[in-house]
């Protein structure tokens, strides 16, 4: 007859056995949804966290990988030594957490480490890696770090025949408001634009000015990445730059100059008469301001503004200026140039300037506008 203490025995031996077997299968201690690899063998007691993330609009699939070590990158021309690697199957989406733990031991205070990252895509395709040195542990550097990896190669079924994404492209800025300079000997002309503060998003273009008849049209460009479907969201952190462009001409005094960048009408000017008295640029008194429907596909809009002059022959007309930000306000200045030299008899008429300013048609459907008018008259424009 068999014994039943003597079965119970050996079940429990095997169980335990098992137990082991499967200790020993099991992630190594303390990483984080990964296997971890210490090349020297020494148990870890520290690690580096922190997150993995990437900028362009692609998702990860699920067999995807990511790889994340800790070199000695204390030797710039040799081989950098692995100290610790995690690798995480199936991450799923940014931002992606890591930790990588390694032995203080295999740590020379005196030697530089780098957290390096990269992601492989399930058909094999080096997607992701970061071109960025994390500096980490020593020297004063932390031991957590938010990578931010820059793209590979992007999924082939997204990228278009014979497009060359990785060339970069010119593109005109955004122009918010353009001026002349007063008082320069040589006249120079302000542009205000958005650039991208976001890394990858703008390097220097192109700038270029010339003057046919009484325009003076000018053009500034960046380059930035070409437009594609996973293309990094470069215009959601920006910031107003300025560049000054001369104007290699001479100009005419009393002649009304319009200035045209990318495209847009910003800003009409005109220098007084050569014996004008010396003189500022203040804002003209608005008496009346309305909002003209143009027409057309899709509409267009200006604004007639009344405005006068104080002081009569004291005042000389300058022009106007169109401000235009991101947000949904449009910023309209009519100025005149006002004597301020002393001693200078002003009659006292009152001239009154009717001005058309051209608003174009860049707006958005059923969104509402605010149009403001040196800060005198507010307008409110439904666009149709």
């Amino acid at each position: 007859m068999r014994s039943t203490r003597g079965f119970a025995f050996r079940t429990l031996i095997g169980i335990l056995a098992f137990l082991a077997l499967v200790a020993n299968c099991q992630t190594a201690p303390g990483s984080m949804d990964g296997t971890l690899e210490i090349p020297s063998g020494r148990e870890p007691n520290a690690a580096v966290s922190g997150t993995v993330t990437y900028r362009e609009r692609i998702a990860l699939t699920p067999g995807a990988t990511l790889v994340v070590e800790l070199r000695d990158v204390s030797l710039q021309d040799a081989a950098a030594p692995l100290i610790a690697r995690q690798t995480i199957e199936d991450p799923g989406q940014v931002p992606i957490a890591f930790k990588v733990e390694y032995s203080r031991e295999d740590i020379n205070s005196r030697n530089t480490y780098a957290i390096q990252a990269k992601i492989i895509e399930s058909d094999g395709r080096l997607a992701f890696t970061n071109d960025t040195a994390y500096d980490v542990i020593t020297r004063g550097n932390p031991n957590s770090v938010d990578m931010v990896l820059v793209l590979v190669q992007p999924p082939p079924d997204q990228v278009e025949e014979g497009q060359d994404w990785r060339k970069w492209v010119e593109a005109p800025v955004p122009v918010i408001w353009a001026n002349l300079i007063p008082n320069e000997e040589e006249p120079l002309l302000r542009i205000a634009y958005y650039q991208s503060t976001i890394e990858g998003c703008a390097r220097p273009g192109n700038e270029e000015l010339h003057i046919e008849g009484f325009d003076i049209i000018a053009r500034v460009t960046l380059m930035q990445p070409p437009a594609t479907s996973w293309a990094i969201p470069c215009d959601e952190k920006v910031v107003e730059l300025d560049t000054v462009l001369p104007i290699e001409a001479s100009l005419e005094p009393e002649q009304t100059y319009r200035v045209i960048v990318n495209d847009r009408i910003t800003t009409t000017f005109s220098l007084p008469r050569s014996d004008f008295p010396d003189s500022a640029i203040r804002e003209s008194p608005i008496e009346l301001a309305e909002i003209e429907v143009l027409g057309g596909t899709p509409t267009g809009y200006q604004l007639r503004v009344t405005s006068g002059m104080p002081s009569g022959s004291c005042s000389h007309f300058n022009g106007y200026e169109i401000r235009r930000d991101s947000s949904n306000a449009i910023d309209v200045r009519v100025t005149h140039h006002y004597v301020v030299a002393e001693g200078v008899a002003c009659t006292t008429d009152y001239p009154i300037v009717e001005t058309v300013v051209p608003l174009g048609a860049d707006f958005e459907a059923g969104t509402e506008y605010t149009i403001t008018v040196n800060g005198q008259i507010s307008l409110s424009l439904v666009a149709r």
